[in-house]
């Protein structure tokens, strides 16, 4: 008993010394990391008007807070030793800065702003691979940016009035904000994206862009403009809106899609002449497809069962066909310039048995009026005045002909209001004498 007691208290001791000198270790080791902390490190902002107000930060490793440059007093930014950023990184206003240079930096935690900086024409940032927003706008001849490790984790991506000719190096599955607008010269877009769960913007770029979203397949809303080509294979969702238009693709193609929440609209696309849909069942608003010169035939929406608003369709149309359609809460127009359009056929057959609580509304190039009935919720018709068919080339040539007999009458009043005047002129003249 005696031997295993003091075999305890030998242990205990031992225990003791180990756990003392571990604590004493861990102590002196934070000591030292404390002792290495610089406080102009740790502020909540920085606020950088010159090459030394950032010489004398660039030793940092991590800033904690934001960091703001303006009104820079140097052509160049040199970011020194920095790797992290914990606030936001912005460079505003300085007309003379060409280039940015942050060879360590791997990550930005708030917003990463660059704002009107007209002479830049280079950035360098090749570790970046985390930033939380990314805002660039005004850089009017920024043309070079090295994102070499590419980056990995963003939410949002604002682009705008820049000269880059690509957009990629973003190896992200999720982003709440794509906006790419007004750079003139961006050819190309490319992402891996595959939500987005804000809006989604492209428009005004290249006359030529190319824009492959392979991997899309859920968005929020959604505006496409003024692009060459589009790849939204994989897209399934659009949760409100979607608007493409003023395109210059020839192929729109989302075989997946099926279901849009609010407005589905393709609006004035001139070379667009392959449309497809097959699996979208649901739109929750309005179905709009105007002004595509190409598209002879609205044939392209064979699961479509139900629209939430109104159909709206324009152009040189020649038929439409829906085959499963079930329901139209709203009205149903389609005003076609094609006198081979039949009218009657669609009114009866295609939209006027589906549609609750609207009305239908159909003209053709045969007519500049249009035939119109009033639903009510239930499906019972009545007859309603006629209308205005403003795509009919009917409509056209009686609008130019009122036009220039118009013109006539002005020229002819404008004649006999000088000969009034010159009569009067002469008469007051003789009286003088």
């Amino acid at each position: 008993m005696k031997f295993s007691s003091l075999l305890c208290n030998n242990l205990l001791l031992l225990a003791s010394a180990c756990y003392a000198g571990k604590f004493k270790s861990y102590s002196d080791e934070n000591n030292s990391s404390d002792s290495n902390i610089q406080p102009k490190c740790f502020k909540p902002e920085y606020n950088i008007y010159s090459a030394g107000d950032l010489a004398a930060i660039s030793d940092c490793t991590v800033l904690s807070g934001s960091l703001h440059i303006t009104h820079f007093d140097s052509d160049s930014i040199h970011m020194g030793s920095i790797k992290e950023i914990k606030g936001d990184f912005t460079v505003r206003n300085i007309s003379n800065l060409i280039r940015i240079e942050a060879t360590s930096l791997t990550s930005i935690g708030g917003v990463f702003e660059l704002n009107t900086l007209n002479s830049l024409t280079s950035l360098s940032f090749p570790k970046l691979e985390s930033v939380e927003t990314m805002k660039w706008q005004v850089l009017p001849i920024l043309t070079f940016v090295n994102l070499d490790t590419g980056i990995k984790t963003i939410n949002s991506v604002i682009m705008s009035d820049t000269s880059l000719t690509g957009f990629g190096g973003f190896n992200v599955e999720t982003l709440k904000t794509m906006s790419i607008n007004n750079n003139r010269f961006l050819e190309r877009i490319e992402s891996t994206v595959s939500e987005v769960t804000g809006d989604l913007l492209i428009a005004a770029n290249a006359r030529n862009i190319k824009v492959s979203l392979p991997n899309l397949t859920w968005v929020k809303s959604m505006t496409v403009k003024d692009t060459e080509a589009i790849n939204l294979e994989s897209l399934q969702v659009i949760e409100k809106s979607a608007d493409f238009s003023n395109n210059k693709f020839t192929t729109l193609h989302m075989p997946k899609l099926k279901s849009a929440g609010h407005t589905l609209s393709i609006i004035n696309n001139k070379n667009l002449d392959d449309i497809e849909f097959d699996n979208l069942s649901e739109v929750g608003g309005g179905l709009m497809i105007i002004d595509n010169e190409k598209i002879k035939k609205i044939d392209f929406f064979p699961s479509l069962k139900s629209v939430g608003g109104a159909i709206e369709f324009h152009g040189d149309i020649t038929s439409n066909h829906f085959d499963d359609l079930k329901i139209i809460k709203g009205s149903a127009i389609l005003k076609s310039s094609s006198a081979v359009f039949d009218c009657g056929d669609w009114m009866k057959n295609e939209v006027g048995k589906v549609v609750r609580g609207g009305k239908v509304e159909c003209g053709s190039g045969k007519s500049a009026k249009t035939e119109v009935l009033l639903v009510d919720e239930s499906g019972e018709s009545t007859q309603g005045e006629p209308g205005v068919n403003d795509n009919s080339k009917n409509v056209s040539r009686h609008e130019s002909s009122i036009g220039q007999k118009s013109e006539a009458n002005k020229s002819r009043f404008s004649l006999k209001l000088a000969m009034v005047i010159a009569v009067y002129s002469f008469s007051m003249l003789l009286q003088m004498l």
